[in-house]
């Protein structure tokens, strides 16, 4: 079973599938990615290079940033470290933060594609996905053995065992395909498995009715023999 989901003119649509992702109707806004030339900056307790190979070891609070992204980890290693493509792993409540998204897991690797951080790869038990900027009871977010972040795209697949919301409804399924921007949504896009949804619908808000004003009083009578 595939399932293929969409937001248009952030409105949500009445299909069974919209249905998964009814709350969400979040704007997604232009995302703020790293400019050509920003500087790609790393900070640990622990220091180790070799210019030689061009690696890099370090270890102890470590946190990488560029632009607005950052990653945090307990240690990481990098290859090809000043090269326009290095590529970077990193291990021990690993945290990455972009404009768009988070994800949280147990190691992860990144790459850096001419200069700039452009993907991301997490793996956990399980590895953990949020979209920045919507609202916590609507809040697009995900679970997985497996999540790949295409962060030049906005793109995030979720693989092994996936269980992904929109803070109120929830399905699970084999892969998950989710356009962090213009809150796209494809479930086992290959046709193989079946996907679980639950959906919860709204519940009708009753209103009380209005009192009925009580009449005025009537006016006092004139005394007798005034």
């Amino acid at each position: 079973m595939a399932a293929s989901i969409r937001n248009n003119n952030n409105k949500c649509t009445g299909t069974l599938g919209a249905l998964l992702l009814v709350a969400t109707c979040a704007t997604a806004g232009a995302a703020t990615l790293v400019r050509q030339g920003d500087e790609f900056n790393w900070d640990a307790k622990v220091v180790t290079s070799d210019f030689r190979t061009d690696t890099l070891e370090i270890s102890g609070d470590v946190r990488v940033t560029q632009g607005p992204m950052s990653i945090q980890a307990g240690a990481a290693k990098a290859k090809d470290v000043r090269s326009q493509n290095a590529q970077w792993t990193f291990e021990n409540a690993v945290h990455i933060v972009t404009s768009e998204a988070e994800l949280q897991s147990d190691t992860a690797s990144a790459a850096v594609v001419g200069g700039q951080l452009a993907r991301a790869r997490a793996q956990g038990s399980p590895a953990q996905f949020a979209q920045r900027g919507s609202k916590t009871d609507a809040q697009v977010r995900g679970r997985a053995g497996v999540i790949e972040y295409d962060i030049a795209a906005g793109i995030v697949k979720l693989t092994d065992n996936v269980w992904f919301s929109n803070g109120k409804d929830e399905f699970r399924g084999d892969v998950v395909i989710y356009n962090v921007r213009d809150e796209r949504v494809q479930i086992n896009p290959g046709g193989q498995g079946r996907v679980h949804g639950v959906i919860r619908p709204e519940r009708t808000r009753t209103t009380a009715p209005t009192p009925t004003p009580s009449p005025p009083p009537p006016p006092p009578q004139p005394e007798s023999g005034a």
